[in-house]
């Protein structure tokens, strides 16, 4: 019902109607469903395609990272101390951290079904900012509804849960995102 007073936007550089939680990026010149950000560790947009996997990718990286600070350290001696060893660490310790704030980040947005775009930018999206940003997110449903939202996207999506409430779908097989009421 919310959505269907909701008017489809235009987009003039790909002379298409978005459909809802599309934004069209500028780096990647074309548009892009459940657009989260542009991210230049990846060289592209982050979306409802391949979110999933930018969210392992952080949390790889997370893995990684940890585990060179590990063996770094084991590479430290007491007696002779390295500098350009103990600079290492401080490094990956500080990309550590960095990483892992990013990681718990999106692991807010997936679990209250935002995107970056929406969070950072709630006053300015003509579908959300009639909304006050205190009630959270309107298409968040259940936490167990907004995991399977964000981990079933439409290249992930098993067959027999593409009927599931929490994704209806669409007739270019995307997910067609409902606000809550």
């Amino acid at each position: 019902a919310a959505v269907a007073a909701m008017r489809s936007r235009w987009c003039k550089h790909c002379q298409l109607f978005q459909p809802l939680r599309t934004k069209h990026c500028h780096d990647c010149e074309m548009c892009v469903r459940t657009h989260d950000h542009h991210c230049p560790w990846i060289g592209t947009c982050v979306g409802e395609n391949n979110r999933v996997l930018f969210y392992c990718f952080l949390a790889l990286q997370c893995a990684e990272l940890g585990l060179f600070f590990v063996e770094g350290l084991q590479g430290i001696s007491i007696l002779e101390p390295s500098a350009v060893l103990l600079m290492g660490l401080l490094l990956i310790a500080m990309l550590f951290i960095m990483v892992c704030c990013l990681w718990c980040f999106h692991t807010f947005l997936l679990l209250a079904n935002l995107t970056t775009w929406e969070h950072v930018s709630w006053a300015r999206i003509s579908y959300l900012r009639h909304l006050p940003q205190s009630r959270g997110s309107p298409f968040s449903r259940s936490l167990p509804s907004n995991i399977a939202a964000y981990f079933c996207g439409p290249a992930w999506c098993p067959e027999r849960f593409r009927r599931c409430a929490a994704l209806r779908r669409d007739d270019e097989d995307g997910v067609a995102w409902e606000l809550s009421e």
